[in-house]
């Protein structure tokens, strides 16, 4: 007697755990299988297997299938299954679209009383853009050298511009951690300076680019950096110490559309005092700042990475 109801208890009690341990099983090894294929894959592998699921149960039970019909359809779901495990396995690779970088934000160069705004350049890898400002009265343009003077072979030569005019320079072949000789080729004597090739990740200065607080130095009506990097998208704090004896300030006067510069002056930092300024985040590009007091002798340029 005892022997009868072991035997009709058990059955309806071990089926429904049954069935739901294998459930548990399925569930876990696919989680597995989602979780280490690509992140595309594992939407693809998802999606088909409960489609395959939904619409091989909705045959089975119209009941107008049966025997091998049936294993085939339950074959149908276990593909994805299988393909999603192998992928995980790496049993063979999946191609993934290639990943879009973005190009670097373009490096300012003007020109101006015969002279460059600046000796010092410092250029990304592979491809880059000067983009050259000719804000003198007679004609300039950039020539960069491979080697240490004008005597390297030439790696570009840029368009002579006119008085007033701008260019776009597009550059390729920069090699991370080389220097570049560059002049104008109608000042050849007079301008000169030097382009460095930072690596991935670096700013004007070879350090990583800032994120926060930059401290700008000022003494002799002069920002002690003329070049300022920083990240992209990123708040940021400029704390300017001024040593001078008189007041300067730190202003952000333009930049790649939208940017809009502020409708308030930014505060004063009266001599020997400090004010620190809130970069909100910014997009990639170059950004002009001055001391609005001095906008002549006080400028530079902010990067932003």
């Amino acid at each position: 007697m005892a022997e009868d109801i072991r035997e009709r208890t058990t059955l309806p009690l071990g089926v429904p755990l049954g069935i739901f341990a294998a459930v548990l099983v399925v569930v876990f090894l696919f989680s597995r299988i989602l979780l280490n294929v690509p992140k595309q894959v594992a939407v693809v592998v998802a999606l088909m297997t409960a489609l395959n699921i939904l619409v091989t149960c909705g045959i089975i039970a119209m009941r107008k299938v049966q025997g091998a019909m049936v294993f085939a359809l339950l074959l149908v779901i276990a593909v994805p299954i299988v393909i999603g495990g192998a992928a995980a396995m790496k049993v063979f690779t999946i191609k993934l679209p290639p990943k879009v970088v973005p190009p670097a934000p373009p490096v300012a160069l003007s020109a101006q009383n015969t002279a460059y705004s600046t000796t010092s350049l410092t250029l990304p890898p592979g491809n880059a853009t000067i983009d050259f400002k000719n804000q003198d009265t007679v004609a300039h343009n950039v020539h960069l050298f491979d080697g240490p003077d004008g005597n390297s072979p030439s790696l570009f030569a840029g368009q002579i511009v006119n008085p007033g005019g701008s260019a776009a320079y597009k550059v390729t072949g920069l090699v991370a951690g080389k220097t570049y000789f560059f002049r104008c080729d109608v000042h050849p004597t007079q301008m000169t300076g030097k382009a460095t090739v930072a690596a991935p990740g670096t700013s004007a200065a070879g350090g990583p680019i800032s994120t926060g607080p930059i401290t700008l130095g000022a003494a002799n009506t002069a920002f002690a950096k003329s070049q300022l990097d920083i990240a992209a998208n990123t708040a940021t704090k400029v704390i300017l110490t001024n040593s001078d004896t008189v007041p300067h300030n730190f202003d952000i006067v333009s930049g790649p559309p939208p940017y809009k510069k502020p409708d308030t002056q930014p505060a004063i930092a009266q001599g020997g005092a400090s004010v620190t300024y809130d970069i909100p985040g910014l997009p990639p590009g170059q950004y002009d700042y001055q001391c609005d007091i001095h906008p002549n002798s006080m400028k530079g340029t902010l990067t932003v990475h």
